[in-house]
């Protein structure tokens, strides 16, 4: 049952890194409040977050879904993926006020920070107690 729980979870944050892509071309990127310092930040993002953090959960649910060792190698590597991710936001957002801007802002940065320096040691240790 854990595995299909985990592989559930890498499916919810790959679509949920597309969504935000997304969502982030459409309405932040074109924002006339945010900062150019914010903007150069999050446009540097995209690259690692679609052709490596996305694929390599996808690889990871698939392989873990069909019971192939590969999937629980790329759950380590998404997993630390998602903590490097995690902790370079939350660095970001201390230093640039992330925190403290509007309500739904710090939330969401929240949010997304807490989600991936949780659920990533999840997949790092998933992984490592099944390899």
């Amino acid at each position: 049952m854990i595995h299909i729980i985990i592989a559930i979870l890498q499916i919810l944050f790959s679509v949920g890194l597309i969504g935000f892509w997304i969502y982030f071309f459409k309405v932040e990127n074109r924002n006339p409040e945010r900062t150019e310092i914010f903007l150069g930040y999050e446009r540097s993002f995209p690259v690692p977050d679609l052709f490596w953090i996305t694929p390599s959960l996808i690889i990871s649910a698939i392989g873990i879904l069909m019971g192939e060792r590969f999937g629980i190698f790329f759950s380590i590597i998404s997993g630390s993926a998602l903590v490097f991710l995690g902790l370079l936001d939350v660095s970001f957002n201390a230093q640039q006020g992330g925190y403290t801007t509007n309500k739904s802002d710090t939330i969401m940065n929240l949010t997304i920070n807490l989600l991936c320096v949780i659920i990533g040691p999840i997949f790092i240790i998933y992984g490592w107690l099944n390899f």
